[in-house]
């Protein structure tokens, strides 16, 4: 708890004196229960990015930031890394909490209910494609990665704006991960993490294949869109975009 104080304590200045137009006398005292609401939760949202952990302990320090840590915009930023993709033991309170912050866009809860669409569902979903592309706008670094190679695997005008995700990857290494890692976690999620469906999975993180092809479904005949190319999904092949 004493942690989680000291890092609000040092974002409180630069979170408030962004929004308060008035400067503040030299000889007034700033304390944090006293700010206004939006900053807040300007505050919160900045701890909640960093660690749900630290969020859980101010929220217990004090009403005021117990009851602005229910804001949207705290759900949408929190850091839910820590939380399986897979719990036999979710509780009902911790499903909610996944699902608002997965309503409310937060970029890992996309990533994740898109893989899940992507990999685990009878048959490929749209919606999975559509949860990756918002993960990728906000970000996520996974996300562009399956994302990327699945716009490179379409063809067309598609493939150069895939390219320029995975390349970018490389280009702004601030953001996270390189190529190679990302690969390397992604490995980690489906085979260790998620129940796959095999009889689905493409190889759509090989994007260097332009062979993309439409897969008809096996109840309805209906094509389920080029993003299965050939079965399995080999991490091994080529480090095309690793450099």
């Amino acid at each position: 708890m004493v942690r989680s104080f000291v890092l609000i304590s040092g974002i409180v200045n630069n979170a408030y004196h962004k929004i308060k137009k008035k400067k503040k006398p030299r000889n007034a005292s700033l304390s944090i229960q006293s700010l206004p609401n939006e900053v807040l939760v300007q505050v919160l949202a900045r701890v909640a990015s960093r660690s749900f952990d630290d969020l859980y302990s101010a929220k217990l320090s004090c009403k005021n930031f117990n009851e602005s840590a229910q804001d949207d915009h705290i759900f949408e930023h929190v850091d839910i890394s820590k939380f399986p993709l897979v719990s036999w033991r979710a509780s009902e309170k911790r499903t909610r909490f996944l699902k608002r912050c997965r309503d409310l866009g937060n970029a890992e809860a996309l990533y994740r209910q898109g893989m899940c669409d992507l990999f685990t569902s009878k048959r490929i979903e749209p919606a999975g494609i559509e949860s990756l592309k918002r993960a990728a706008s906000k970000g996520h670094v996974e996300a562009t990665y399956v994302y990327g190679a699945i716009l490179v695997c379409c063809g067309g005008d598609s493939r150069q704006k895939g390219l320029e995700l995975l390349y970018s990857l490389n280009c702004h290494k601030s953001r996270g991960l390189s190529v190679t890692e990302c690969r390397e976690r992604i490995k980690e999620l489906i085979w260790n993490t998620m129940w796959v469906n095999r009889e689905v999975i493409g190889r759509i993180v090989e994007a260097h294949d332009e062979n993309a092809a439409m897969k008809a479904c096996n109840d309805c005949g209906d094509p389920q869109g080029p993003y299965t190319i050939k079965q399995g999904w080999d991490f091994d092949d080529h480090d095309k975009f690793s450099s």
